[in-house]
């Protein structure tokens, strides 16, 4: 998670990641180039093509992501954050794909400045969470979020 972190909060360091990675999303990028995107089938290629082309800019999320659930605990939060790191890489295709390529590049600048401040972000959160763990304060935060939570909740949220 700390490495991870400190990646996002580097912009040489995302270069370097990037570089170290070309080849796969290289090589990606020209299946997509080849991939007739015509049904269901189509449809299924280009996205596992995205998965290759877009492994060098997810990488340290997924990365982070994967840590955790191997770790075989928390399993529900991590689901959730999955769950949410899905649905926020989905939404804006969804959303791109209904945008026309002129308004696209109106709002192109904007778009990358929310996406570097979002790496920011998310690598504030995975070196705190890093810093956590290998402090045991998630342990105590763990408890006293217990502690402070209706009896239900914890019976819910225990009881599997």
């Amino acid at each position: 998670l700390l490495g991870f972190g400190v990646v996002l909060l580097s912009p040489r360091l995302q270069a370097q990641f990037a570089g170290a990675t070309a080849g796969l999303s290289g090589s990606g990028h020209g299946l997509l180039a080849r991939i007739r995107a015509q049904g269901w089938l189509g449809q299924f290629l280009v996205g596992l093509v995205l998965g290759v082309v877009w492994s060098p800019c997810v990488g340290p999320t997924l990365g982070a992501a994967g840590t955790l659930a191997a770790q075989g605990t928390h399993l529900a939060p991590i689901a959730l954050l999955m769950l949410v790191f899905g649905l926020g890489a989905g939404t804006p295709l969804v959303a791109l794909g209904a945008l026309s390529r002129e308004a696209m590049l109106r709002v192109r600048g904007r778009l990358l400045q929310a996406g570097k401040w979002g790496k920011g972000l998310l690598g504030c959160v995975l070196l705190a969470l890093g810093l956590s763990i290998l402090t045991g304060w998630d342990h105590r935060f763990e408890a006293l979020v217990t502690d402070l939570s209706p009896q239900w909740l914890v019976e819910l949220t225990t009881r599997f």
